[in-house]
């Protein structure tokens, strides 16, 4: 095998950091393996098969941009300085999959999934925060094609978190449902709502729009009653006043 050359300190940096990625995609390379063989769930299976194939792609994608920078490959990636290596990061994996192995032997199937996913769920955000740093450094210092790299593989990784996150709820639902007795669980929102909306109005309720309709209705009578009293009272006062006018005349031709 030939000699790694003389990095500079920039291609020296991303090598390293690039390596540690390496040995973090063969260690979940290795726990998702486990998590398949222990999950019953098909949808939820299928999904981690999808993703181991993801994670060796991003191990085979990070291996060959390695190499391009003059970095060392295969089993040349344990002695670069910073880097757990390959063998020690399925070795971590293989002592994961032992617990996880125990777990399932003690615990319901459904709790089995849940701590399963949790587990994932870490172990994605740990390679969202890498690829994150590797993409900054390699943009700050113009490698382009790390960069790039180091995007997508973050965007994979985001992805899956993302179902993760949705799964780990759905996963807690399966619990209650496996482990918890009906009476023991929450009330649903649902019937909640549906009682409140099919309750009956109160007798206040109701007697009070009654007594608001019927003084809307008589409102206009009253204010048609009072129209007309003030024309009959108007019509009075002229009454009145011609009867003086004729009587002031009367008196004033007798007296002439």
């Amino acid at each position: 095998m030939p000699a790694p050359k003389n990095l500079n300190e920039r291609d020296a940096k991303l090598v390293s950091w690039l390596s540690e990625a390496h040995a973090k995609e063969a260690e979940l390379e290795a726990d998702l393996t486990a998590h398949i063989g222990l999950t019953q769930k098909p949808a939820y299976k299928k999904r981690l098969q999808n993703h181991l194939k993801e994670t060796r792609d991003h191990k085979r994608r990070v291996a060959a941009r390695i190499k391009k920078l003059g970095g060392p490959t295969g089993a040349g990636l344990l002695a670069v300085p910073g880097a757990v290596g390959e063998v020690a990061g399925k070795t971590v994996a293989a002592v994961k999959g032992q617990v996880g192995l125990a777990r399932a032997l003690v615990s319901e199937q459904a709790e089995t999934h849940l701590r399963n996913a949790q587990d994932e769920l870490r172990e994605e955000h740990t390679e969202i925060a890498l690829y994150t740093r590797i993409e900054t450094f390699a943009t700050e210092v113009g490698d382009r094609e790390t960069a790039q790299l180091a995007r997508a593989v973050r965007r994979d990784e985001e992805r899956m978190a993302k179902y993760l996150a949705a799964e780990l709820v759905r996963l807690t639902k399966d619990v209650v449902r496996a482990e918890i007795p009906r009476d023991q669980r929450a009330t649903s929102s649902r019937t909640r709502s549906r009682g409140a909306s099919g309750a009956p109005r109160s007798r206040s309720t109701s007697r009070s729009r009654s007594t608001s309709r019927s003084s809307t209705a008589r409102t206009p009578g009253t204010r048609t009653s009072g129209a007309r009293s003030s024309t009959a009272r108007k019509a009075s006062g002229r009454s009145r006043s011609s009867g003086s006018t004729r009587t002031s005349r009367a008196r004033t031709t007798s007296r002439s």
